[in-house]
């Protein structure tokens, strides 16, 4: 609260006297409300940092609703891998990332934060602290404008497209943006948008090479890193998600589309490799002396609600070693069948949204 008073302080100020002109990036931490006690305090952007912590080695970072590449490409290229990234039910691409409220800014700015830490890296334009969305100017698009035709206050949204078609109905530009400023080197203007870290919007050259974000309607979220099943369970549960369920063929199979996206489609290791297998949030019963009853339960009580197809004819075989039974699921990104597992080998592992964040393309 008394971080909140202090800002709304300066906010009187500027608004009340005259102030010298800000630099971009002092102009950037006061309207993107970034400073370290403001994240602390934000239970949303705690979530981010711890998550952030196992995903630095991953190329590609999801949250619930949008995925972001971690690879460098221009805009065209981007658009290409978004819409090559089909839904294993519509066959349709994704598309690059469509943000039309400041909800989804906000997950937009959380995804630069999952993939490269929450704090600014290096200077203001630093590619690790932008990401392409697929916002397009398509009028008027290739003029130089005048000063006093730039900025937030003079920007015109029926010149502006999302990928689908439709119109703006939120922007959050940076100061003085967008100014559709051309550049020799490429002989074009700026005309298509990156987000930064703080959510501020920035019209810039599609040639430029940056991280890029796709929609994702996905439920699972695979992390690369190695756990055990408890630990799994644990983090997800600190990220404010849940351990994965699965509970149909459908939702076998998005797993398994989504595990491609963390790893992509192609296995490098041996089939039995910790890598290939993903915990699932999948316990067997056990009875009083900790031996299995053949009943399986998921991690919140609920009925296992499908025959799942298992690795191989005598799977679940509940082995024994010294340390107890195999009593928990893991999923093979080989060929989406389930084996019983004990708990304490380390593996990457599915967390689950609460709910889609949006909905199939149709």
């Amino acid at each position: 609260m008394r971080v909140l008073l202090v800002v709304l302080v300066c906010v009187v100020g500027l608004e009340g006297a005259k102030k010298p002109k800000l630099t971009n990036n002092e102009y950037e931490a006061f309207v993107g409300a970034t400073d370290e006690a403001i994240i602390m305090d934000d239970p949303v952007a705690i979530k981010a940092r711890k998550m952030s912590k196992l995903l630095k080695r991953q190329d590609v970072v999801a949250n619930c609703r949008y995925l972001l590449f971690k690879a460098y490409k221009n805009y065209t290229d981007a658009k290409s891998s978004c819409r090559n990234l089909e839904w294993p039910f519509t066959h349709k691409g994704v598309d690059l990332a469509s943000v039309n409220s400041e909800a989804e800014n906000k997950e937009i700015r959380i995804l630069l934060q999952l993939a490269h830490g929450v704090k600014q890296v290096g200077k203001l334009y630093n590619r690790d602290n932008w990401v392409w969305v697929g916002l397009e100017k398509t009028l008027n698009n290739k003029v130089l404008l005048a000063k006093d035709e730039r900025g937030p206050e003079n920007y015109n949204a029926s010149e502006w497209q999302w990928l689908d078609g439709t119109h703006p109905k939120y922007t959050k530009w940076m100061r003085d943006m967008p100014d559709q400023g051309y550049k020799k080197k490429y002989d074009d203007f700026q005309n298509h948008v990156m987000v930064n870290k703080r959510g501020r919007w920035d019209d810039t050259f599609p040639e430029i090479e940056a991280p890029y974000a796709c929609n994702y309607c996905g439920k699972y979220i695979v992390v690369a890193e190695h756990v055990t099943w408890f630990h799994a369970r644990a983090a997800c549960e600190s990220y404010g998600l849940t351990m994965a369920i699965v509970n149909s063929m459908a939702e076998n199979i998005e797993l398994g589309w989504a595990a491609n996206i963390t790893f992509g489609p192609d296995p490098e290791h041996r089939r039995w490799n910790n890598t290939n297998w993903i915990w699932l949030g999948t316990e067997e019963i056990m009875d009083a002396e900790e031996h299995g009853t053949g009943e399986w339960i998921h991690h919140d009580g609920s009925e296992l609600g499908w025959n799942p197809v298992w690795d191989r004819k005598l799977q679940p075989d509940n082995r024994v070693a010294k340390r107890g039974e195999q009593k928990v699921v893991a999923f093979s990104r080989l060929n989406q069948k389930w084996d019983d597992s004990f708990t304490w080998r380390k593996r990457p592992f599915a967390c689950m949204c609460p709910h889609r964040s949006c909905h199939f393309p149709e």
